[in-house]
């Protein structure tokens, strides 16, 4: 994968807030965060998860394998990780308030900014989404649809989007990656007549942030961060 570096480590899900923000989980749910140091890149942090949401301003999410619900303190007290109630599936983060999930029955939430009452369900169904810290959401449904939010624009709440995938990464809201269920990978061209040019590789995983770091996982584990727009 030339347009690819791998770096040592085993994850099976990745979520990119910046260059310096990278947090992942492998297959055991153990959950790792970057050290910005390829010799040395991971440093394991308590906690078992299936799905992680790492933001640039340093706000990290994860769910775990029973839908618990987590924000990271382990950066302001004893606590690592403080329980929000709820029960998701996924989990994406573009900011502090900038937090969406997906259950386990594809219902769609967004986090209110108050913990003691912390959702709102939107309508609409999905199987992945990702959120930006310029507000842009976009999800993907089970059927491979894609999707782009505009519940703050009009009275549609989603605008469809031609293609098909199965994971999607959004970074803002002209740096949004997804992975088909062949394991493609696609970036979007910024135009929805023409929405995707395809990057060589392959990726269960695509995590992308809004300073252009992208980083995947493939199926057996394995850990690239993106080069393709740096020369060789």
């Amino acid at each position: 994968m030339a347009d690819w570096k791998q770096i040592s480590g085993g994850l099976t899900t990745i979520s990119v807030g910046s260059r310096t923000h990278v947090w992942g989980v492998n297959s055991s749910g153990q959950i790792y965060r970057y050290t910005g140091h390829d010799a040395n890149p991971w440093v394991g942090i308590p906690g078992r998860a299936v799905d992680i949401g790492a933001a640039a301003d340093g706000t990290v999410w994860h769910v775990n394998s029973a839908g618990g619900i987590f924000r990271y303190t382990g950066d302001q007290g004893s606590t690592d990780w403080v329980g929000v109630s709820g029960g998701l599936a996924r989990i994406s983060v573009g900011s502090r308030t900038h937090v969406w999930g997906v259950n386990s029955l594809g219902q769609i939430y967004r986090y209110t900014g108050h913990d003691a009452n912390p959702w709102v369900g939107i309508p609409g169904r999905a199987v992945d989404i990702g959120v930006a810290a310029d507000g842009t959401v976009w999800h993907v449904n089970s059927a491979g649809g894609i999707f782009r939010y505009t519940g703050d624009q009009g009275s549609t709440d989603w605008v469809p989007v031609s293609g098909g995938l199965a994971r999607i990464s959004v970074g803002s809201r002209t740096n949004v990656w997804g992975v088909n269920s062949s394991d493609q990978i696609y970036r979007y061209t910024g135009h929805d007549a023409n929405p995707w040019t395809g990057i060589p590789g392959a990726a269960v995983d695509v995590g992308a942030a809004a300073d252009g770091t992208v980083w995947v996982v493939n199926s057996a584990g394995g850990i690239y961060r993106y080069t393709g727009d740096q020369p060789s």
